[in-house]
């Protein structure tokens, strides 16, 4: 089957880890289907209407830059949908991905070709009210093209309430996060049984990933447990968190911080630490979660979007949220030993929930179930 993504995020020139999440959809996708993805960038240093078009194996990516304006970016996307269609055949289903950000086009291309369309959501404003405080008229273009959606699939049981709270009532069908399971694995050795070395990764946006709780938790940790260690990655800003840790007292034989970085570097970094540890504000389905579960590691997390729907005592720790004695306490029981996990366990239960074949397999089902309505 011929499928149209049209994504509102996608990785690109100006922002390399944007939707990375979408990507990983799309290429579990396009190990059962031809896939091609259309997607548009505002870039000033663009020179008129610049194409950048990558092909692998059945996932096709068509990436426009360009200083001209939203509507005239839209223009162009709808030019190159037609003569894909006409060079390569029709697309029997269109899949957008993030609604607020790509909901005219999905309604624009709909009303001309008359596809039948699906839209990912895992956009964590829905717990936020951030859909409140966005322009009348992009609310507007949401609800339009959400009445439209032959289907929604947000990633968690959580946020397709969060949808329904916001008055988007379109079928439902929970398809969550990808992870490439043969990248993440456990390392050949055994965890070790002292489990003093924890990881973090994130944007490091302090409002969303909570960082300085996490510091402050460790710090406190330390006092109790020396010899724990923590890694901190992500491609935000971590300059006001190395003040923090100065403030906490925190020297480089306790803590390091680390750049954004490759997927296949993460893994590596996964299976070199013995927890990983996530005390965020609000998450929807974070795939780092994901990516940790299919390493083996047990995972230390607040109680915020789908986590709860994933993270069980035999995976890890799940804790109320901005709650820093509760997260010393985690820290300090996996450092000194209390508490034990089974990696094998946790990769299994990544693999038959997250893997590409599952989510493909999902999103299979789902084109199927609404070409077959129409």
């Amino acid at each position: 089957m011929k499928v149209l993504f049209l994504p509102g995020w996608y990785p690109n020139r100006t922002h390399a880890t944007l939707g990375n999440f979408v990507q990983r959809h799309a290429e579990a996708a396009a190990s059962l289907h031809e896939v091609t993805v259309v997607h548009q960038v505002g870039d000033p240093s663009a020179r008129g209407m610049e194409w950048e078009v990558r092909t692998r194996g059945s996932l096709s990516e068509h990436i426009l830059y360009a200083a001209a304006g939203p509507l005239a970016r839209m223009r162009a996307v709808q030019r190159r949908t037609a003569e894909l269609q006409r060079s390569q055949g029709a697309f029997r289903v269109v899949h957008g991905n993030i609604l607020h950000a790509t909901a005219p086009q999905l309604w624009m291309t709909h009303r001309r070709w008359r596809i039948p369309y699906l839209v990912s959501e895992n956009w964590t404003g829905y717990h936020l009210d951030a859909v409140r405080h966005l322009p009348r008229l992009q609310r507007f273009s949401m609800h339009v093209a959400a009445r439209r959606a032959a289907l929604l699939c947000p990633v968690s049981d959580q946020l397709a309430i969060a949808l329904w709270n916001h008055g988007f009532r379109a079928p439902t069908q929970v398809v969550p996060n990808v992870v490439d399971t043969d990248l993440f694995h456990p390392g050949s050795g055994a965890v070790p049984q002292a489990r003093t070395r924890f990881l973090h990764i994130s944007t490091l946006v302090d409002a969303h990933k909570n960082v300085t709780g996490l510091l402050q938790a460790f710090a406190a940790a330390r006092q109790q447990v020396p010899a724990i260690h923590l890694h901190i990655m992500g491609d935000g800003d971590a300059t006001p968190h190395r003040a923090t840790a100065e403030q906490l007292g925190l020297t480089s034989d306790a803590l390091s911080f680390g750049g954004p970085a490759r997927p296949d570097t993460i893994a590596k970094q996964m299976r070199e630490y013995a927890a990983f540890v996530l005390p965020s504000h609000v998450e929807n389905l974070p795939c780092v979660m994901l990516e940790a579960f299919a390493s083996g590691l047990p995972v230390v997390a607040t109680a915020v979007g789908g986590i709860p729907e994933h993270l069980t005592p035999d995976r890890g720790i799940l804790l109320p949220k901005a709650d820093v004695p509760a997260l010393r306490d985690a820290l300090v029981a996996l450092a000194s030993g209390k508490l034990e996990f089974d990696p094998g366990q946790i990769r299994a239960y990544a693999v038959e929930r997250f893997s590409n074949p599952v989510v493909a397999h999902a999103f299979d089902a789902a084109y199927q179930r609404i070409v077959a309505h129409g």
